[in-house]
């Protein structure tokens, strides 16, 4: 690209973190592998949203030496996000930037070269304010309007399906834009009051506002693909984990997160599902971090059931084989999970269980088990009521615990099921009578699903 033999441009990097936002520990890695020399780059932090503060601080504490400068405003400022905005514009023009690019929490740039192009676009094209085209994957919604109505909100333009979707491509001079800026230094004086232009308006409608009244032409890139909008409305931000329960909402990062890194492999049958006991399959299923974030949200939620055949939870209020456990209604994540089951589980049954057939898959009983010595240490022979079940090693034999494991008594045969995030598949009901080994030593957890009772 021309800019490596004339020189970087400096540029002021502003973070803006203003609402709860998923996926922020995945944001921050495209942002470090993004492809700009840190020596040329002042960046700015700010994140008023204290659930989400360890995994930015992690990030200011790494960042510390890499860039020309760097500042954090963490949630205890008293700073709003107007305010940040604004400052960002001040101290870029301070600091004597040539760019100021403004990205918001929810912006993943997962194009590594993304700031080069930008910068590259800005320059060849002569251009003082730029937007690249920011979409919720498999959605509509965007970072831009294509028009305005007339009472100054959104409004669709004839052609606003055909840029998102990469038809028309192009640099186009829109009414709004929003959630990733870049700003050339001739314009951050004339803009440095364009965020309370009118304190009524949200910050970006704000500074839309005052561009479009001003004369200041805001334009839109999408000849290039740089990312994507993480959706983040109705993030469950009173979950210790809130991103365990986006399944539905950012799937795909869900998935990479939250999915073993061997479990494809064994879908498309380029790794082997070993037989442990007659019909008893292990295979990948959860991540580590997921069986590690589902034990704590369950610790977190604390309410452990007593192990007694009482049990309120249930219809008829009786359980023939209780344990200490947590059912993923109690924890808000009986949706999702019952769409993990559908989406991961069930074509991996398929593929065993030659003949069987049920989609969705249904399930009452889903839970989280906790075995203890001193306080429940094993579970007696018995069969789920089920058509098959699946039973998650949640945690780690010799580290967190000693004993354990699964024994099928009609074969004689003994499953250790000890390895995080795999799952035994098995049927339920007639063939395959078993009972909880003891744990020994320590805490042993593992998720357990009767499947299609």
């Amino acid at each position: 690209m021309d800019l490596e033999k004339i020189g970087l441009p400096k540029i002021f990097l502003s973070i803006i973190i203003s609402k709860p936002v998923p996926f922020i520990r995945e944001f921050f890695e495209n942002i470090e592998k993004l492809t700009y020399a840190n020596d040329k780059i002042d960046l700015y932090v700010y994140c008023n949203q204290l659930f989400m503060e360890k995994e930015v601080s992690h990030f200011v504490e790494n960042g510390k030496g890499r860039y020309r400068w760097l500042f954090y405003d963490d949630s205890t400022t008293e700073m709003g996000e107007r305010e940040a905005r604004a400052f960002s514009l001040k101290q870029s023009l301070e600091l004597g930037s040539d760019y100021l690019i403004m990205i918001d929490g929810d912006v993943h740039l997962n194009k590594s070269e993304a700031l080069l192009l930008m910068v590259h676009t800005m320059k060849e094209k002569n251009l003082e304010i730029l937007a690249p085209l920011i979409r919720e994957p498999q959605k509509l919604f965007t970072n831009f309007w294509g028009a305005i109505s007339s009472n100054g909100y959104y409004a669709r333009s004839d052609n606003y399906l055909n840029i998102i979707d990469r038809k028309e491509v192009g640099i186009w001079n829109v009414p709004f834009i929003g959630s990733i800026l870049v700003i050339a230094k001739g314009k951050l004086a004339p803009l440095s009051n364009a965020y309370y232009y009118d304190e009524k308006l949200d910050p970006d409608m704000s500074f839309c506002s005052f561009a479009r009244d001003e004369g200041h032409f805001l334009y839109l890139d999408n000849s290039h693909y740089y990312g994507f909008l993480v959706v983040s409305e109705g993030v469950e931000s009173s979950k210790l984990h809130p991103e365990m329960y986006e399944i539905f909402n950012n799937k795909e990062l869900w998935e990479r997160r939250y999915i073993h890194r061997n479990y494809f492999a064994v879908l498309n049958g380029s790794a082997p599902i070993p037989e442990i006991c007659q019909d008893v399959y292990d295979f990948p299923l959860m991540s580590e971090r997921f069986c590690a974030e589902l034990i704590e949200e369950c610790e977190y939620y604390g309410k452990w059931s007593d192990g007694k055949h009482k049990d309120e939870r249930l219809v008829g209020g009786y359980e023939n084989v209780p344990t200490r456990d947590i059912h993923m209604k109690q924890i808000g994540f009986e949706r999702q999970w019952l769409y993990m089951l559908d989406e991961y589980v069930r074509p991996i049954q398929e593929k065993l269980f030659i003949g069987y057939y049920k989609q969705p898959v249904e399930s009452v009983m889903m839970f989280v088990v906790r075995y203890k010595p001193e306080e429940q240490a094993s579970l007696r022979p018995h069969h789920d009521a089920s058509t098959y079940s699946i039973d998650i090693a949640l945690n780690k034999r010799g580290v967190d615990y000693e004993g354990g494991g699964v024994h099928f008594l009609r074969y004689n045969c003994t499953s250790d099921a000890d390895v995080v995030g795999h799952s035994m598949i098995f049927p339920g009901r007639l063939t395959h009578l078993h009972e909880g080994l003891k744990t020994t030593q320590g805490t042993r957890y593992i998720a357990v699903s009767f499947i299609n009772p």
